[in-house]
C-alpha cells in the first residue's frame, strides 16, 4: 500500500539528504508533495546544485592537452577537455599528441598484457591507465599474477557501520561537502544514521534564511550582479522567482540578448568538406558551423560522415568559403559554389550521391524545372503511383500541380485507391467531399478525405455539407445513449454511426445493457487466402491494411502472402529518409505553413528543426502571434475576441496558458465557464 505523506513525515525524510536532488532519486513521492505544497524552501538543510563555470575556451583547452603524450591519455585524465577539443575540431591540430591504436587480439596476449601493466604501480592506476588490459587481465584471472600491483586499502565488511569509525574518518574534512567528496561510503553512513547533525565540525553549506528572498532590496542587490536576465534566472533561481512572483522583473534593468540564429541577419556561412585525393566535396551553408561540423562528425546518418568513415580516415578541417550572408544571399551562394566545385572543378559532390554512386540530388533539384512534358517522360519510368513518388519526388508534385495525377493521363497505373499525398490537395478533398449531404456520410464513406478536411481546417468552408448535431451534452445521458444504440446490431456500425454515443457507452461500460449490439468475429478458418487477397485489395498500403483488417494482415504477414499483393506498398520510409535535405525541403513545399508541415508530415518537420534548415523554408507563414509577446494588456486584448474559455483555448492556446498560470481567469468575466453536471 502506497505510503501517505503528511508534512510531518515529509520533513522527518528529507532530513535524510543533503540535497534536493539526492532527495528526489531516492525519494521521488515525498519529493513531489513537498515541491506541490511548496515546503522545499523551508528544508534548509537541502543544498541547492551548484552550477559548473564554463571554462574551456581554446586556449585553456590546447594548454591543458600539452600535458599529455596521447589522446588516450588527455581523455582518461581530462575528459571534459577532451571532449570540448573532439566537438570543435582542435584534436587535429594537437600534433604533440599521439594516436594510441593497438592491432586486433593485441590485448589478449597474455605477455602484452603483462608488459603493460609493468607501468603502473596500483590496480587503480592500471585500470585508468590502460582499461582494455586491465578488463582483459581481469577476465582472464591474470590479476593475481600481477605480485607488483598494489591492492587498494578497503575496509572490511561493516566498517562504516560502526559509529566510532565515521567520527574518526569525518575529523579529516572541515566542511559536508569536502567528507563527502573525502570519503563517500562513510558520509553516507552518516547521513543515512542521522549522525551529520552531530559532527558539528563540519561546516554547512551558505544558506540564506527563510525570507531573505522576500525583500526587495536583496532581490535588487542579487540581479545587479548579472548582465542579462537569462543569467539570473539560471545562477540564482530563487532569487528570480521572487522577482516574478512580485512582479519586479520589469523594474529591473538587463541588456539585451540577440538571439544568435537571427535568420534574418547577415550570420550565414558557405563552407565546404575537401577529399582532395579523390576529388570529393560536400558544400553547405548553415548559421551555426560549430553545431554542423559536430553533426558531419559524430551523426551516422550524415553524408560526410558516412563517406570519410567509408575511407577509413577522419573527417577534415572545413573550409569557410563565404560568410557574413543573409538568409537569400545564403541560398543563392550555396547554390553557386556547388555548381563551381561540380562544373569547374570537376568534383563529385557527396551530397549528391545516391546509391548507385551517380552525381545527383539536392543540386538538380535546385536548377530543374518541370514542364507537363517532362512530367509525362519521368512518370513513364514508373509501374505505380508510389513508385513514383519515392524514385521522382519532384516530378510527382509537379504532376499533383498540374492536375496530372488521373486516369486519363497516367491510365497504366491509376488504381482504386488514390497515390500518395493525393488527400493533401484542396481540390481533390472538396470534389470528394461534393458527393456527400452529411459529414457523418462523408466520414463513413471517405473517412481519409475526411481526415485531412479536419487536418487542413477546411471545414468551415464546406458549406455544402450539413451537421446533425446533437444539443450540448445530449450524448452525456445514459437513455440517449441506449436509444440511439438500438439503430445498429454491432459495435462497428454503432461507431461509424455516432461516435459520441459509442464512446459514452465504451466509457461506463454499458455493453451490458445492449443485448442487441454484437461484436463481429470471424469464424476459426474464415480468413482463407482467397479472402484475405480479396480484403487486402481494398487497400494500398501495409499501414491501412493493418490498422482495417489486423487479422487477415497478420496471416497474410505470417505466411509471407503480403509480398505476393504488388499493389499493397509499405509506407514505412527507410533509415535515414528525413535525413535528405532535398526530400525535406520537396515535402515542405506542399505545404504554406509550419503549422500544416507539422501536422502533413510529423517525421519531415522534425528533422528540418533539428538539422536547423526550418529557417529556409521561407515561403512556410508561421503563426499569426509567433513574435508576439503575451504580457497582460496583449492576452486580455486577444480573450476578448472569444465567448467562453473553451474557445479561448482552442483559438489561442499560448495566450490561454499564460492567464491560467498567471492567475487572470477570475478577472476575464466576459469568459463563460463550461457547465459542469
Amino acid at each position: 500500500m502506497q505510503k501517505k505523506w503528511t508534512k510531518e513525515t515529509v520533513f522527518e525524510e528529507s532530513k535524510k539528504y543533503s540535497s534536493r536532488s539526492e532527495f528526489k532519486r531516492n525519494k521521488s513521492g515525498a519529493f513531489r508533495v513537498a515541491y506541490i505544497n511548496g515546503w522545499l524552501d523551508e528544508m534548509v538543510w537541502l543544498v541547492h546544485p551548484v552550477a559548473k563555470p564554463v571554462k574551456w575556451i581554446k586556449e585553456a583547452v590546447f594548454e591543458e592537452s600539452k600535458k599529455y603524450s596521447t589522446t588516450n591519455d588527455f581523455n582518461l585524465k581530462n575528459a571534459s577537455a577532451y571532449t570540448v577539443a573532439r566537438k570543435n575540431g582542435w584534436l587535429e591540430e594537437m600534433t604533440w599528441l599521439k594516436r594510441k591504436y593497438v592491432v586486433r587480439g593485441f590485448w589478449q596476449l597474455k605477455e602484452n598484457v603483462f608488459n603493460e601493466s609493468h607501468k603502473y604501480n596500483t590496480i587503480k592506476e592500471f585500470r585508468e591507465g590502460c582499461s582494455t588490459a586491465y578488463y582483459s587481465a581481469k577476465e582472464k584471472g591474470w590479476l593475481e599474477e600481477m605480485t607488483w600491483l598494489k591492492r587498494a586499502n578497503c575496509k572490511p565488511v561493516g566498517y562504516w557501520k560502526i559509529k566510532s569509525n565515521v567520527f574518526k574518518e569525518s575529523h579529516n574534512y572541515k566542511s559536508r561537502k569536502d567528507f563527502c567528496e573525502g570519503c563517500y561510503l562513510a558520509y553516507i553512513a552518516a547521513k543515512r544514521n542521522g549522525w551529520l547533525d552531530e559532527m558539528d565540525w563540519l561546516l554547512k553549506a551558505n544558506r540564506k534564511e527563510k525570507g531573505y528572498w522576500n525583500v526587495k532590496a536583496n532581490v535588487f542587490a542579487e540581479a545587479q550582479q548579472y548582465q542579462y536576465k537569462s543569467d539570473f534566472q539560471r545562477k540564482s533561481p530563487s532569487a528570480y522567482a521572487s522577482a516574478r512572483l512580485h512582479n519586479w522583473l520589469s523594474e529591473i534593468k538587463f541588456d539585451p540578448k540577440v538571439s544568435k540564429g537571427d535568420p534574418r541577419g547577415p550570420i550565414h556561412i558557405v563552407y565546404v568538406y575537401i577529399d582532395e585525393k579523390n576529388k570529393y566535396a560536400y558544400v553547405g551553408a548553415t548559421n551555426d558551423i560549430k553545431r554542423r561540423d559536430n553533426e558531419h562528425r559524430n551523426h551516422t546518418n550524415d553524408a560526410v560522415y558516412k563517406y570519410f568513415q567509408d575511407k577509413g580516415v577522419q573527417v577534415p578541417k572545413y573550409k569557410i568559403l563565404l560568410d557574413g550572408l543573409t538568409l537569400v544571399e545564403r541560398q543563392r551562394e550555396e547554390r553557386l559554389q556547388s555548381l563551381y566545385y561540380r562544373d569547374v572543378l570537376h568534383y563529385i559532390l557527396i551530397n549528391n550521391i545516391n546509391l548507385t554512386g551517380d552525381n545527383v540530388g539536392s543540386l538538380g533539384a535546385l536548377i530543374k524545372k518541370w514542364t507537363k512534358k517532362a512530367v509525362l517522360r519521368e512518370a513513364e519510368k514508373y509501374k505505380t503511383p508510389t513508385e513514383f513518388f519515392t524514385k521522382s519526388a519532384g516530378a510527382y508534385d509537379a504532376a499533383l500541380k498540374f492536375k496530372m495525377m488521373n486516369k486519363n493521363t497516367f491510365p497504366w497505373f491509376y488504381s482504386k485507391r488514390m497515390p500518395p499525398r493525393w488527400w493533401n490537395v484542396k481540390e481533390h478533398v472538396f470534389e470528394e467531399s461534393q458527393k456527400y449531404k452529411t459529414w457523418n456520410e462523408f466520414f463513413q464513406k471517405s473517412p481519409a478525405a475526411h481526415f485531412s478536411a479536419r487536418k487542413h481546417k477546411w471545414e468551415n468552408e464546406m458549406t455544402w455539407l450539413s451537421r446533425d448535431q446533437a444539443p450540448q451534452g445530449y450524448w452525456q445521458n445514459e437513455e440517449n445513449v441506449l436509444e440511439e444504440s438500438k439503430k445498429y446490431t454491432t459495435r462497428t456500425d454503432f461507431f461509424k454511426g455516432c461516435h459520441a454515443a459509442y464512446d459514452y457507452a465504451s466509457k461506463h461500460n454499458l455493453w451490458k445493457r445492449m443485448p442487441w449490439i454484437k461484436t463481429k468475429t470471424k469464424v476459426n478458418g474464415y480468413w482463407t487466402k482467397e479472402r484475405i487477397f480479396e480484403e487486402g485489395a481494398k487497400y494500398s498500403t501495409k499501414m491501412e491494411f493493418k490498422r482495417n483488417a489486423p487479422r487477415a494482415y497478420s496471416l497474410a504477414t505470417k505466411n509471407k502472402w503480403i509480398d505476393e499483393m504488388e499493389w499493397v506498398e509499405s509506407d514505412v520510409k527507410p533509415m535515414g529518409y528525413w535525413q535528405n535535405k532535398q526530400t525535406v525541403m520537396e515535402e515542405a513545399r506542399q505545404y504554406s505553413s509550419r503549422v500544416e508541415f507539422r501536422w502533413g508530415s510529423t517525421s519531415a518537420y522534425k528533422s528540418a528543426i533539428s538539422n536547423g534548415w526550418i529557417d529556409e523554408t521561407t515561403w512556410l507563414k508561421r503563426p499569426q502571434n509567433y513574435n508576439l509577446k503575451w504580457t497582460r494588456e496583449n492576452v486580455f486584448l486577444e480573450s476578448h475576441k472569444y465567448m467562453t474559455r473553451g474557445a479561448f483555448k482552442e483559438g489561442c492556446s499560448t495566450a490561454y496558458q499564460v492567464a491560467r498560470k498567471k492567475g487572470w481567469f477570475d478577472e476575464m468575466t466576459w469568459l463563460k465557464k463550461k457547465n459542469k453536471k
